[in-house]
């Protein structure tokens, strides 16, 4: 806006037809100067870290994606030695006989 008040062919008019815009562009100029804000970052700079934030975030998101899938496996493993704790112990006649190691046999 300011910009263009300069190329206008007549710029007491041009800002006279954009008084609302300078007004909110002065009022938003000294609030920042009021934050300590002396000067903004080119709009290629901002993009570019918003860009950066955006991927950021992607890699953030597959990341949580990926440790939600090991606790969901972690949980189930938890789930399953809990139940063998619990479950009540095997009789030994349902176990399978024991078989003699190698050396037993070879003594005999």
């Amino acid at each position: 806006m300011i910009e263009d008040c300069k190329s206008a062919k007549n710029p007491k008019a041009y800002r006279t037809k954009h008084q609302a815009e300078y007004q909110l562009h002065d009022s938003l100029k000294k609030e920042l100067q009021d934050l300590g804000v002396t000067k903004i970052p080119s709009s290629n700079k901002i993009q570019k870290q918003i860009e950066n934030l955006e991927s950021e975030q992607a890699a953030t998101v597959r990341e949580k994606q990926d440790l939600q899938k090991r606790q969901k496996t972690l949980e189930i493993i938890q789930q399953n030695f809990t139940a063998l704790l619990d479950a009540p112990e095997i009789g030994t006649d349902l176990l399978p006989a024991k078989r003699e190691s190698v050396s037993d046999t070879r003594d005999k």
